[in-house]
This record gives C-alpha cells, sequence and structure tokens, in this order.
C-alpha cells in the first residue's frame, strides 16, 4: 500500500523497521537510531523520510512532498529545502539523491524487519527521554473592550519568551503560534503541524482592576487536559500569574531545571502595570511594523514612555538597544555612529540589570557586527544562545552574525533551528537562511531561499540573488535579477550597499561587488 494512503491506525499496526547505514526506524515508535542512540528530528521531517523510503523506488516530486507533508497548506518550497537538509545531516549526505527540476529520491540500500513477537521479557525496558516541545496558542480575549488584545497577546508573549530559557524544553516561537490566532482549531492538528507534543491554550476577561486568566495544559496525541487552573486576580498580581504558570507547565512537563534555569523561570519584563501595558502596545506595533522610519516609530515611543515608568526593566532596555541597531543599520532617525551610542548604553544598562538577559547580549552582538568585531560580536551571540536556548528569532539573529563572521556551518545549523523553533517564520528567515547557505557556499539551496525571501517581502534577497546567478555561471539570468532589483530600487549604488556589508572575508566581499558590477548594476 502506498505511504500517502496509511491511516493512522494502519501505521500502528505495521510494527515494521527499516534498517539502513548507521540508521533504524522504527515505526509503530516513529523514532529514528543513528549507531543504536535515539535522534530527534522534526515530525514534519520524519513524515518526508517515512514517504521517501516509501517510494524509493522512483523520484518524489516536490509537489508531492509538499502535498504530503503539508496537506492543504500553502507552504514555501524553502520549508522543503530546510527540511531535507536537515535529513541529509543526519542520515548522511548521500542518503538522498537530488534530481536537478523534479525532486529527490532515497538511495541508501534498505532492509526491512518484521516484527518478531516478544517472549518473557526479563524486566521494564528502559526508553528514550525525549525531550518535551510546547505551543502556547494565543489566548482568548472574553472582555468586551477589543483594545484588550494587547493585554491577552502580551501576556502570552510573556510566558512564550520565559518558557523560552528553558534548555529542556522545546518552546514554539509566537509567530508561528500566533497563525493561529482568531481561529477554532483542533489542537490536536496544531500540534501536528508546529511539531509539539504538548499544547497551551486559555482566555483572559479583564474587569476594571479584576482580571480572571484560564490555562489548560494538552497533550496533543490524545487531546486530554493535563492541567487546568483558574486565577482571579487583581491587575497588579498579572506578572505571579505569570511566574506560577511557567512554574506549572516545567513542572507538568517533567522538565529538568539548571540552577541558573531556576533563577531565569521568574517573570522580569516590568515591575509596574502601567509600564507593562505600554511595554505590549510596544510589542504589537513592532510585530507588525514595516522595516522603515515611519514602521518602527510606534514601538520606539511606546517602549521609551514605559521605560520613564520603569527604568529598571532589562527587556525594555534590550529592545530598545534593538530599535537603536535597526536605526544605525538602516539610517532611520540619527547618524550611524550616534545610533550605534544610544545602543550601547541601552545594552550596558539592560546587562547591569540583568546579565543574563538573552535579547540584551543579542542586541549587543548585532551592535558590535555593525563595528565589524567579529570575535566579539560572536561571543556575545553565544551568550544569547546560552541564556535562551529557545528563543528563536535569536538563534536567527546569532545565525546572521555566525555567517558574516565566517562561521557559514554553525549559521546553517542555527537556521535550521531558528525555522524548527518557529515553523511558521518571518520573512526575514528566509535572507538569514540564504546568507548561511551562500557563505557555506551551498548556492542551489542559497538561490531557492533568496527567491523565496523575494516573493513573501517583494524587493528583497535580490542583490544575493544577482551574485548567485553570478558565482553559478548564469549570466544571462543575473542581468534579469539586476534588472528586477533596478525596478525595486532605482537609487541602488554598489558603492552603497557595500558599505552595509560586515562580512569578515574582505575578498569575498570584492568578489561579490566585481559580480554586481558585471551585471550591469552601477557603482
Amino acid at each position: 500500500m502506498s505511504l500517502n494512503f496509511l491511516s493512522v491506525v494502519e501505521w500502528r499496526t505495521l510494527g515494521r523497521r527499516y534498517l539502513f547505514g548507521d540508521n533504524e526506524v522504527i515505526l509503530d515508535e516513529r523514532r529514528l537510531l543513528v549507531r543504536g542512540e535515539p535522534v530527534a528530528i522534526g515530525a514534519r521531517a520524519f513524515d518526508l523520510m517515512l514517504l521517501l523510503i516509501a517510494h524509493r523506488d522512483r523520484v518524489v516530486t516536490k509537489a508531492e512532498m509538499l502535498e504530503h507533508v503539508w496537506p492543504g497548506m500553502v507552504v514555501e518550497e524553502s520549508n522543503l529545502t530546510v527540511h531535507v537538509s536537515a535529513l541529509r545531516k543526519v542520515l548522511g549526505a548521500q542518503s538522498l539523491a537530488t534530481v536537478a527540476g523534479r525532486g529527490y529520491r532515497f538511495v541508501m540500500p534498505l532492509e526491512v524487519k518484521e516484527p518478531t513477537p516478544v517472549q518473557s521479557p526479563a524486566g521494564p525496558q528502559a526508553q528514550p527521554v525525549e525531550r518535551a516541545s510546547l505551543a502556547v496558542l494565543p489566548f482568548v480575549n472574553m472582555s468586551d473592550d477589543p483594545q484588550q488584545e494587547h493585554f491577552a497577546d502580551g501576556l502570552v508573549e510573556d510566558i512564550i519568551t520565559t518558557l523560552s530559557k528553558i534548555s529542556g524544553l522545546a518552546v514554539i516561537a509566537r509567530n508561528s503560534s500566533f497563525a493561529y490566532k482568531g481561529r477554532s482549531v483542533d489542537v490536536r492538528q496544531v500540534a501536528r503541524e508546529l511539531g509539539v507534543s504538548h499544547v497551551l491554550e486559555g482566555s483572559v476577561r479583564k474587569g476594571g482592576s479584576q482580571i480572571r486568566i484560564t490555562a489548560q495544559l494538552i497533550d496533543a496525541s490524545s487531546g486530554a487536559h493535563i492541567w487546568a487552573e483558574r486565577y482571579d486576580r487583581t491587575l497588579q498580581d498579572v506578572f505571579t500569574v505569570q511566574d506560577e504558570i511557567t512554574l506549572m507547565l516545567a513542572t507538568e512537563l517533567q522538565v529538568q531545571l539548571t540552577e541558573g534555569e531556576q533563577t531565569r523561570l521568574r517573570y522580569s519584563t516590568a515591575h509596574n502595570f502601567e509600564a507593562w501595558s505600554h511595554w505590549v502596545r510596544g510589542l504589537a506595533h513592532y510585530r507588525r511594523a514595516d522595516l522603515t522610519p515611519d514602521g518602527m516609530a510606534p514601538a520606539l515611543a511606546s517602549w521609551q514612555l514605559a521605560d520613564t515608568l520603569d527604568p529598571r526593566s532589562a527587556s525594555l532596555n534590550a529592545m530598545l538597544g534593538l530599535l537603536h541597531y535597526l536605526d544605525a543599520r538602516f539610517g532611520f532617525w540619527s547618524s550611524k555612529e550616534a545610533a550605534i551610542e544610544q545602543g550601547n548604553v541601552r545594552v550596558a544598562r539592560a546587562l547591569s540589570l540583568d546579565p543574563q538577559h538573552p535579547d540584551a547580549h543579542m542586541t549587543r552582538s548585532l551592535l558590535l557586527l555593525l563595528q565589524r568585531q567579529h570575535a566579539q560580536a560572536v561571543a556575545a551571540a553565544r551568550q544569547s544562545l546560552q541564556y535562551g536556548p529557545n528563543a528563536a528569532d535569536n538563534a536567527a539573529f546569532a545565525a546572521f552574525v555566525f555567517a558574516d563572521a565566517g562561521l557559514a556551518e554553525e549559521a546553517v545549523s542555527l537556521m535550521h533551528r531558528a525555522i524548527k523553533l518557529c515553523p511558521i517564520h518571518p520573512p526575514f528567515y528566509l535572507g538569514h537562511l540564504g546568507k548561511a547557505y551562500r557563505q557555506s557556499r551551498r548556492l542551489e539551496e542559497a538561490t531557492s531561499a533568496f527567491e523565496a525571501y523575494h516573493r513573501l517581502s517583494p524587493g528583497r534577497g535580490l542583490v544575493d540573488l544577482v551574485i548567485l546567478c553570478r558565482q553559478r555561471g548564469q549570466a544571462e539570468e543575473a542581468w534579469r535579477w539586476a534588472s528586477v532589483l533596478l525596478a525595486s530600487d532605482p537609487k541602488f549604488r554598489i558603492g552603497a550597499w557595500a558599505e552595509t556589508q560586515f562580512c569578515s572575508d574582505r575578498a569575498g566581499l570584492d568578489a561579490d561587488t566585481a559580480a554586481l558590477r558585471a551585471a550591469g548594476l552601477p557603482g
């Protein structure tokens, strides 16, 4: 029977194992062993692997793969590329063959083993412990006032941010979980789509100075409620409620906390409700803004007001520092030098308040990159990843830093990690992924990523596409992309672009500018 038509019940009755190379797939347990050790891969990557194995006698087209792994969803081909790359990394580069213009084929010798009856086991068999994974869905606003959406969304975002500091729990990023906002969903389907074992959902009702928050933790495999609670509190108690929810989640999911993580598993954004209200409004502006001065100005205004009300917030200072980084890089409001100086002041203040704040270390890393201090930028990025191991955006920013610092393969791994934590990711992830691929000389994958980036954010990634086409010997295609670039940005000049590049490989940058000139772009 074709794998495409196996039902869940039929999966459970297979009881079969596939052996190839150093790998073993146990079907009914959905487990992959490499040299006898369990290896965690995402649910979609696992399904993709099974599809390729089941149809190993032929090429499986990209369309078939997209339809099987993302049924009924509109998904960019770059998602497929990421999962294929992840499989090659785990199974071995020789396991999957790319058939240009068509798809992929599983090419390793395969042994199929049918199950044998288990007789008189000597005792209980140890099962590998898998890391718990969680998606926190947007809490439903039960208040009459639609303006309270900011309150409900901010509460959830703070919970996600706090949980992302725990190494033993994989937490799906806000961008992915909020894709389900306003929709009536089956949590089991959500869990399958996001590749998690558990889902948290809830609601918020605010009236006057009182709030009611409900939360339910659901086992995605069965749909059963593991834990549920209702909190009737005052507004000033919202921070305590967040602490109680995050601690309860860690307990119910049996997460092992290190001593440092126990300290970090505490709400720490703002210390009074009015400041927190402006913080969440700023987040709402930041999340939906265009990368322009007008787009970012409302977030800046909200966070500056929150900062006047609570100057002791490390999170506020870290995010204000990030806006100054964006100002320095893109020229929003100040000179580059002035913006870097303001950013450094904010970062220093954030780290004095919380030396382990992951966003503060990440902002420091980006500001150091602007100053081409590559080694220091990498060190700061590593600290960010240490203190926020499941923060998807920070992993994506770190990949950007690592690629420019000459650590291309590590940058690719970080982008795979970011996309796993944020499957429904913002378009800039594709730009960072393409950059990492290009720096690691994986030109075909880089091209796919940048083409997808341009489709989602028209005008983005075009310079890289011109360079990639020249590197791949596709002169006519390079000219075509150069024409698209000039139509999108008539003021584009190679010299101005080069000033915005921070790569430590100056010879590589010279080669890039030469490729742009060869494609007919103005200097």
